[in-house]
């Protein structure tokens, strides 16, 4: 993996040029999403992803099969292309990351999408380019209206593909070649883009837009590329050679920043490299406190592709796996039951002989395919589990693939969802249904998979006791929970500042399981945005959680806090913040926590800009920008 923080300082040390231009922008500070970690220092280099203005030719019936002979060899070079760039990623990251690449090449021998293409040089009688822009932008179109942002930014692979195809139709350079050691400014790029632009030891990636599922942040984090995204606007703003500051942990950047805030991130990034070094160190080591109590560490996974990150970051298997994304992917229900179980024994193989936790098909909220309903307010319509139960054919091959893949390594299903027993007692009605089929078709099949139900509704955690009688494992789906106890759409800007994972409601929702839990004799976990954080682990820890469920390469600075803790230490900081009043009182305590045990280095990374900007006299209010998210 490339080390996001080895090039040398010649790069980002503060030259004449640099400095006039410091004097002659005002410095200012842009908020984003923080998708790969890390902090870049260095010069721009703006890159905008050219899409061709192509008109309309009309073209002669004797020169309509000349035309598609163009395409066809177009497409032959796009083809290459992408087994060149597939090639590197093997290189550089392994034969799963270059899986990307491999889905892009499937793209361009879709036929739907080939034939499409034909037919309109056929019958409108157009020049090639012509015909594969408007189709592929139809078909975009159509990817993007979906209320999916996965399926949204799948649409830039579309748009690589399509424009990767004019390009060799006009005989074209698919990419220019970038400034050495530097950060690139987009408002997007495609998983192909970051490939190529690693191999000319770029410094970090600023992006107007994407989210931290896209193609490009995998591939960021896998590469070891600091990156920010949804930084709406910043690349109108920006000038070839400016001075930025790109921090990946807090999701912000800094553009022209003054000789103050270069050194005090200067001294952040080297930190950072400390903090990167000691992850290494204490990936092996047991999640354990001081005195003895154990906290299993598991992974959030959506990609065959992440399945590399557990064993770098030392999770103790996956205990979220997002089958969806699988489903999205396509952009249709029709995942047939044998791809479905190639793809779940790779996962289980891999991951063997730790336990692989799948959550069923979970669309409805913010993740839709579209053939789905539109509904006024999808987090409170049909979802997860309710979709499921509705739709046996979708439910049935997916319960009968995780029960052959079963056989393959430890698996638990973990269902989405869930508000009343009566869904419970549905759906293990379909799984003895599905071990049926498959005992009757002599198929193979593991017939003691665990079944988990996802605790993110409040009246599933008031009622907890009563579920776990039935149900074998628990898993705390903070960000869903977080989001309907305290009345708060988690992805509104207008009133994020009021979504509050440490809501001491919250925390008594989660104490609630977790007794209900371990009265029953089952495990409970969290596996929601909430277990990532590590100022959170001293609370969760203390509540009796079993098990966190996070992004790999959070999962050594939570095991940090782990191993700084005492139990009993842990236990009196949750009974403090059960009884606090507000977010903010838990929150203080916690950093102070943090501070005085030595284990609060990469949160003063992510806090202490914020802190010393405000406090700064060099950081005035007139001249800073801070664009929000």
């Amino acid at each position: 993996m490339t080390d996001p923080q080895h090039h040398s300082d010649t790069a980002t040390s503060t030259s004449p040029e640099e400095t006039a231009s410091v004097r002659e922008r005002p410095m200012r500070a842009f908020e984003g999403l923080g998708v790969a970690p890390g902090i870049a220092i260095g010069p721009i280099y703006p890159y905008s992803r050219t899409t061709h203005d192509v008109e309309h030719r009309e073209i002669s019936q004797t020169d309509v099969e000349d035309e598609i002979d163009r395409f066809k060899w177009a497409l032959s070079k796009s083809e290459r292309d992408l087994k060149k760039i597939s090639a590197v990623t093997r290189e550089k990251l392994g034969e799963d990351s270059a899986s990307i690449f491999d889905a892009q090449i499937m793209m361009l021998h879709d036929e739907a999408l080939r034939e499409a293409v034909l037919r309109r040089i056929q019958e409108k009688r157009c020049n090639a380019d012509y015909a594969v822009k408007q189709v592929m932008t139809e078909h975009r179109r159509r990817v993007q209206s979906s209320d999916s942002e996965y399926l949204r930014e799948r649409s830039n692979d579309l748009l690589d593909v399509q424009e990767r195809i004019i390009t060799h139709l006009r005989r074209g350079k698919l990419l220019s070649k970038v400034d050495t050691e530097s950060v690139i400014v987009a408002e997007n790029l495609t998983a192909a883009d970051i490939v190529l632009f690693s191999r000319r030891d770029i410094l970090g990636v600023a992006l107007d837009f994407g989210g931290a599922t896209s193609h490009v942040s995998i591939m960021a984090r896998a590469l070891g590329v600091p990156a920010v995204t949804s930084l709406h606007g910043l690349a109108d703003e920006v000038r070839h050679g400016d001075t930025i500051i790109l921090d990946g942990i807090e999701g912000r950047v800094i553009l022209n920043p003054d000789a103050d805030t270069l050194d005090r991130y200067r001294t952040r990034r080297e930190r950072y490299r400390r903090v990167v070094q000691e992850h290494k160190q204490l990936v092996p080591l047991a999640a354990e406190t001081i005195d003895h109590h154990e906290v299993s560490l598991r992974g959030n996974l959506e990609f065959v592709e992440e399945l590399p990150l557990l064993e770098e970051y030392g999770a103790d298997g996956i205990g979220l796996f997002r089958t969806e994304m699988l489903f999205l992917m396509r952009g249709r229900f029709n995942y047939s039951e044998d791809d479905q179980y190639e793809v779940y024994r790779q996962i289980v193989e891999s991951v063997r002989p730790a336990t692989t936790t799948f959550r069923l098909l979970d669309l409805g909220g913010d993740k839709m395919l579209p053939v789905a309903h539109r509904e006024h307010n999808p987090f409170l319509g049909w979802r997860g589990i309710r979709i499921l139960l509705d739709r046996e054919e979708v439910l049935l091959p997916q319960l009968r693939a995780l029960l052959r893949a079963g056989v393959h390594g430890p698996t638990r299903i973990l269902i989405p969802m869930i508000t009343q027993l009566d869904e419970l007692h549905r759906f293990r009605e379909y799984l003895e249904r599905a071990k049926r089929e498959l005992t009757e078709e002599d198929i193979p099949f593991a017939d003691d998979v665990p079944v988990g139900i996802m605790v993110e509704v409040p009246a599933v955690a008031l009622m907890a006791d009563r579920f776990a009688a039935e149900a074998d494992f628990f898993s705390i789906g903070s960000n869903d929970l977080t989001q309907y106890t305290v009345a708060t759409d988690r992805g509104n800007d207008l009133v994020s500042d009021r979504y509050e994972e440490l809501n001491p409601g919250v925390l008594s929702l989660i104490q609630r399981t977790v007794e209900a839990g371990h009265a029953a004799g089952i495990s409970v976990g969290v596996c929601g945005e909430m277990g990532g954080k590590p100022r959170n682990t001293p609370i969760l820890v203390g509540l009796g959680v079993d098990e966190i469920s996070a992004s790999p390469t959070y999962l050594p600075e939570v095991k940090r806090v782990i191993r700084a803790l005492q139990f009993s230490e842990a236990q009196a900081l949750a009974e403090e913040a059960l009884n606090s009043s507000s977010e903010a009182s838990i929150k203080a305590m916690l950093d102070t926590w943090l501070d005085e045990h030595g284990c609060g280095l990469l949160h003063m990374i992510s806090s202490e800009a914020s802190d010393e900007a405000a406090a700064s006299p060099d950081v005035d209010a007139s001249t800073v920008d801070v664009q929000q998210r």
